[in-house]
């Protein structure tokens, strides 16, 4: 017997949060190809910022120059993290912090791929079991529950963008356990961006946009491979233990998509809804979607077989509205299991139907310049709006029921860049620029308003949010660090994790978890 995903939310607890929904705006108009611009004032307190603001990430060398501001911090010694009541929201101030100290195509079996600057798909490695070695983790009751009830992992996928590498971390005990190339290059060359997981928090892609290529890697050993048959899985086992790509047993496959080409290169990355078989206990028909450019003009997104890392579709995108030749930017799965994507600094909201392949787009008639995207719940498309790159520089979003846009009142004029929503409709909004400044937007998804605006003491260049299993907020901070922050009573964590992070995606699973229909 096999059902849909609805069931999935009874993993929720060894999985991560749920990303939801909101609303708001200064206008509500249909969409289609108005161009009516929408502004809209606020008043918050700046903030101040002290390290490198990067607008797209650049190359790899662009990248290992940036600024590593506190790069791997071990204490804290500035206690004034607030917390900002803005518009009617309400305030809290005095949160207390914990610094965490962290001293303590396809490639075959992870060997060295084949990569091409044709642009074509050389897929080249070998996972034919689908969903990797089955893991014992049944607690009785029930039986058989999808994503392995019980476990209660929880990891959060950063990409090292300067080093060639993803860092997991575990986001319940704040430890970042290992580290892994996300390329063959094993280099800043191939600078990896977006990261994303599968729904039982399993499996993570992450996406490298100097290579053109996109790589798979097992959460648990008990979904890695024994390449050399050796009886022990070869895998890194902390941060400070890198091993050779091909050495590597964890990594499950690469596949290339595109030149070499740092414009061109895949951004926006998903995994799919997968089917949850009851009789054997597996989630199947997994889909990876990644998109990326073939030509300075032409956009396509890529549906990619989760277990083999064979490109199965590729999709036109018609009239891809273009700002340097950038790739499609974002990506994330509505309730219906359809995949959106945007562009960089347009105002676009583009709908593939994960069926039938049909492309549809929406404009805004608001003056939108989109970067961060997230889904909520009820199928709300939510935009974090980079002002830097024109604009009102807000938060939109995007109801495709009514097919009506919407700009929060009060945030216009600034420089956010992810987006994320939990369960209880708080939408989460990382900005580093503007009348807010640096720090985390906090808003009231139900009656579309700001709630508050948290600051950080070390705060530089704020780029992905996400949330956790237990529903922790999590802020990748681009200079060497992350925030996590309890969403009720606003005590703040940093973790230091080396390197640079240019990181805008469901980097934890919460996006893909919170829309599956209940």
């Amino acid at each position: 017997m096999r059902i849909n995903l609805d069931v999935a939310k009874l993993v929720a607890c060894c999985v991560l949060s749920a990303c939801g929904d909101s609303s708001g705006g200064s206008s509500a108009s249909a969409g289609g190809t108005s161009t009516s611009p929408g502004t809209d004032a606020t008043s918050a307190a700046p903030t101040t910022s002290t390290a490198t603001t990067p607008t797209e990430g650049g190359s790899a060398t662009e990248s290992a120059s940036q600024s590593t501001v506190g790069s791997d911090p071990t204490s804290m010694t500035d206690p004034a993290n607030t917390t900002t009541t803005v518009a009617t929201g309400t305030s809290t101030t005095g949160d207390s912090v914990t610094t965490v100290d962290t001293t303590d195509g396809e490639t075959t079996q992870g060997a060295s791929a084949s990569v091409g600057s044709t642009g074509s798909s050389t897929t080249a490695q070998v996972d034919t079991t689908g969903t990797g070695t089955d893991t014992d983790t049944s607690t009785g009751e029930p039986p058989c529950q999808p994503g392995g009830f019980g476990e209660e992992f929880s990891y959060l996928w950063i990409a090292n963008t300067d080093q060639g590498s993803v860092s997991k971390i575990d986001t319940n005990s704040m430890v970042e356990l290992s580290r892994y190339y996300s390329d063959p290059v094993q280099s800043g060359a191939a600078s990896p961006s977006r990261t994303s997981v599968s729904v039982d928090g399993r499996f993570m892609v992450v996406s490298n946009r100097e290579q053109g290529s996109i790589t798979k890697i097992a959460a648990n050993e008990s979904d890695c491979i024994d390449k050399n048959n050796d009886g022990v899985i070869q895998t890194s086992k902390d941060k400070a233990q890198l091993l050779p790509y091909a050495e590597e047993e964890c990594i499950l496959w690469t596949t290339k998509l595109t030149e070499n080409i740092h414009q061109w290169g895949p951004r926006a990355t998903t995994f799919g809804f997968p089917e949850f078989n009851q009789d054997t206990c597996k989630y199947e028909n997994e889909k990876v979607w990644v998109g990326y450019m073939i030509t300075a003009t032409a956009a396509q997104m890529a549906r990619i077989n989760s277990y083999t890392g064979e490109i199965e579709a590729k999709v036109d995108i018609p009239n891809f509205p273009l700002y340097a030749s950038y790739s499609p930017y974002g990506a994330a799965v509505d309730p219906d299991g359809n995949i959106w994507t945007s562009a960089v600094a347009n105002r676009a909201a583009i709908r593939i139907d994960a069926k039938t392949l049909e492309v549809k787009r929406w404009d805004s008639p608001d003056a939108d310049a989109h970067y961060g995207i997230t889904i909520a719940a009820d199928g709300r498309v939510w935009f974090a709006n980079y002002g830097g790159h024109g604009g009102h520089g807000g938060v939109s979003f995007f109801d495709p029921k009514t097919e009506l846009w919407k700009v929060i009142p009060g945030t216009t004029g600034n420089l956010w860049r992810s987006v994320a929503v939990d369960d209880q409709n708080r939408v989460w909004v990382s900005n580093n620029g503007g009348p807010f400044g640096c720090g985390l937007l906090q808003i009231d998804g139900d009656d579309e308003t700001i709630t508050n605006f948290h600051t950080f003491s070390q705060c530089g260049t704020p780029v992905g949010v996400g949330l956790d299993s237990k529903g922790k907020v999590w802020m990748i901070d681009y200079n060497g660090w992350t925030w996590q922050m309890d969403p009720d009573t606003f005590e703040k964590k940093l973790l230091p994790v080396a390197n640079v992070h240019y990181t805008y995606s469901d980097f934890t699973g919460s996006g893909l978890l919170g829309v599956i229909p209940q």
